[in-house]
């Protein structure tokens, strides 16, 4: 269980996630979301974006919120109903098991961090020789592969699932011109 002061700090985090979603969604507002021609406008991605940030921080402060409520119920149910000795055991061993849902620790989980770091640095540097398309689907596959230890195949087909749905939303829908590097291939 949390403590109260790490419950608060994350509550407050969301909270100004969702100002930040909010304030995108009104910069959005003021350049317009269409344009006269019945176009996309340059407002339709600050809104879009900004919307979903909103959404998504108020349902996770409303998660955040609920389990406080549960979590402060189920300690006065466990005060009330066992010693305050079998409760710090309790608690002890839930602080040694330092492992995620997935079993990995938090070393782990570090060095995975580090390691999508590498590879979007990497990323980055290869989209002026590749392009963008290339280089973005070497690191979906990589960090499916390498960092998430899945299998290659089904790596490669999410990664040009991924990769089709990025050219037809950013090159065909919204004719963002896309980097196509020293190689000009896509």
């Amino acid at each position: 269980m949390e403590s109260p002061r790490l419950q608060v700090a994350g509550i407050a985090f969301t909270a100004v996630l969702a100002a930040v979603g909010a304030a995108a969604v009104v910069g959005g507002l003021g350049y317009g979301a269409v344009d006269d021609a019945g176009l996309v406008g340059p407002g339709f991605m600050p809104i879009f974006a900004g919307g979903l940030m909103l959404i998504f921080a108020l349902i996770d402060i409303m998660q955040r919120v609920r389990h406080t409520v549960v979590a402060n119920r189920d300690a006065k149910l466990a005060l009330d109903t066992s010693s305050f000795e079998a409760l710090e055991h309790e608690l002890e061993d839930e602080t040694k098991l330092d492992v995620d849902i997935f079993g990995r620790s938090q070393r782990f989980r570090n060095r995975q961090l580090v390691a999508v770091i590498g590879i979007l640095v990497v990323t980055l540097l290869l989209v002026n020789v590749l392009g963008f398309i290339l280089a973005f689907g070497l690191m979906l596959v990589a960090i499916a592969v390498l960092v998430e230890r899945r299998a290659w195949l089904s790596s490669v087909i999410v990664s040009v699932v991924a990769l089709a749905a990025a050219y037809l939303i950013f090159g065909v829908f919204l004719r963002v011109p896309l980097p196509q590097g020293l190689l000009g291939i896509l």
